[in-house]
């Protein structure tokens, strides 16, 4: 019936959310640990985009948010773990489309000498400058009616932060 359909899809919503967080959790002591492994490839950015599109493509989707990609097509291949990287797109993409109302959200990359730069940038609110600096802490949020209004953890900045910097890179 449908009543039971809704509860199980309630259930499944918020199981699906915890093991998120766990999985969050895990990873930042795994990391500060020095623990956590990476497994290198060759890949194309464009490919790892796609992929953490469709992963947030449902949030995009009900919000009516536009999602594009502005990455040349002689960007050269990255070596790196992809699903850390996949995984730190997700968390902008996530962070990008929670926080933007209307408009939507653009990911564009670029090469710097050796290194390849990629931005995210989106239509929402924006971030006051004197709270960018507690972007990339534990557990962060700029305020406590954000985790409410818009959920989240406040790991995920700092997760792909480290993320990043196990790559030789950084973020901000």
């Amino acid at each position: 019936p449908p009543a039971l359909q809704a509860d199980l899809g309630a259930i499944q919503r918020n199981s699906q959310h915890l093991a998120r967080l766990v999985d969050d959790v895990l990873d930042l002591s795994q990391v500060e640990a020095g623990r956590m492994a990476l497994s290198k490839e060759q890949v194309s950015l464009m490919t790892i985009f796609e992929s953490a599109s469709a992963a947030v493509h449902p949030l995009f989707a009900t919000k009516k948010l536009t999602l594009s990609a502005e990455v040349p097509d002689d960007l050269p291949p990255l070596y790196c773990d992809s699903t850390r990287i996949r995984q730190v797109l997700i968390n902008l993409l996530s962070n990008a489309g929670r926080f933007t109302e209307q408009g939507g959200v653009t990911v564009r990359a670029w090469q710097e000498a050796a290194q390849v730069v990629v931005s995210v940038t989106d239509t929402g609110p924006g971030i006051p400058r004197a709270s960018q600096a507690r972007l990339f802490e534990p557990f962060q949020q700029l305020d406590g009616s954000i985790r409410r209004r818009y959920g989240g953890s406040g790991l995920g900045l700092s997760i792909s932060k480290h993320f990043v910097e196990l790559h030789g890179g950084r973020m901000w």
